[in-house]
């Protein structure tokens, strides 16, 4: 008795064994296959912003089309992003260092085409840029910036038709977006700016955040 319940202990371990090992080749090969598509995806998407900028450039589009055009693209662009951020920190899927910088770039882009429009057009939409740290393992950096993105996240969706969002990783390694912070002289991160013109590294309610969005308060510009 004792040797055949020895057996069968063993072979259910067997079968146990087998099913993990079968079902884990599973979740790697769709992990893998997650990770190629949102990779083409955001090709796609970045290519689709700089034929999208041409077209509105060589087609002399009107103003409230092109404004149209953009909010809807950024808004596009921030959800998927945002939907990366969940996956990454549920640790469901791996090695996204390479969409994170695809995306990072697409918000470059992003940025420069808002900076363009509001000046071409004298538009009086928010350009909110929020910057953090994508590799930070500090806790208190950590804290501040779950705190800046809910307040930035907040304030977007209360105005959705009036703010451009836009955050951008500072340690992707991307060499546009470490030239266009060499022209911001921020001296901490996080920072949250508005309009190219003001920086807030500081915690701020989302009452005062509000106010020196739409007031352009000049006791916080840097």
């Amino acid at each position: 008795m004792s040797k055949h319940a020895f057996w069968q202990a063993l072979i259910f371990t067997v079968i146990i064994f087998s099913l993990g090992l079968i079902l884990g080749f599973f979740l790697e090969s769709k992990q893998s296959d997650r990770i190629y598509s949102d990779l083409r995806e955001s090709e796609l998407n970045i290519l689709d912003e700089q034929l999208r900028q041409k077209l509105i450039s060589d087609s002399n589009l009107s103003c409230s089309i092109s404004k149209e055009s953009l909010f809807l693209f950024a808004d596009k662009i921030y959800q998927e992003a945002l939907i990366l951020e969940n996956l990454d920190g549920t640790g469901r899927l791996s090695n996204l260092n390479s969409i994170h910088r695809r995306y990072d770039l697409l918000r470059t882009l992003l940025f420069l085409e808002a900076g363009n429009l509001k000046s071409r057009c004298s538009d009086n939409f928010k350009i909110i840029t929020y910057f953090y740290y994508y590799n930070s393992e500090d806790i208190g950096i950590s804290s501040k910036q779950n705190y800046f993105s809910r307040q930035v996240y907040d304030l977007k969706i209360k105005y959705p038709e009036e703010i451009i969002l836009i955050p951008l990783a500072i340690d992707t390694g991307l060499a546009s977006v470490d030239l266009f912070l060499k022209s911001l002289y921020i001296e901490s991160y996080p920072a949250i700016v508005i309009d190219d013109l003001y920086v807030v590294t500081d915690n701020l309610t989302l009452k005062e955040l509000e106010n020196l969005v739409f007031n352009n308060s000049s006791v916080y510009s840097p």
